[in-house]
């Protein structure tokens, strides 16, 4: 199948290129070493998957894995939130926002 020049931008757009190290973390309520672990799996996920869905998943697996409980994730360009969780951390990447949280 051929695919237009547009579906190949619009999926390229989707791409991570930025490398661990630019994750800044605005706000968080969570431990620190679970934020810096967010970071370290979101390099993971960022190598292994490459878009923002997938990413997501891998993000959440990840946490529901290691420290248990229901972890939520949220990535993409566009979106608000008003949440009133236990732990949250909210990372920023490019112009990526990234949400994991736990209620």
């Amino acid at each position: 199948l051929y695919k237009t020049k547009a579906e190949i931008c619009r999926r390229e757009s989707r791409r991570w290129r930025e490398p661990q190290e630019k994750a800044l973390r605005p706000e968080n309520i969570i431990v620190i070493d679970l934020s810096l672990q967010a970071i370290q799996v979101l390099s993971k996920a960022i190598d292994k998957c490459g878009i923002e869905n997938e990413i997501a998943t891998f993000l959440k697996r990840s946490f529901d894995e290691k420290h248990g409980g229901n972890w939520q994730c949220i990535v993409g360009r566009n979106f608000g939130m008003h949440l009133e969780c236990i732990e949250f951390i909210h990372m920023c990447l490019s112009k990526i926002s990234i949400l994991l949280y736990r209620c």
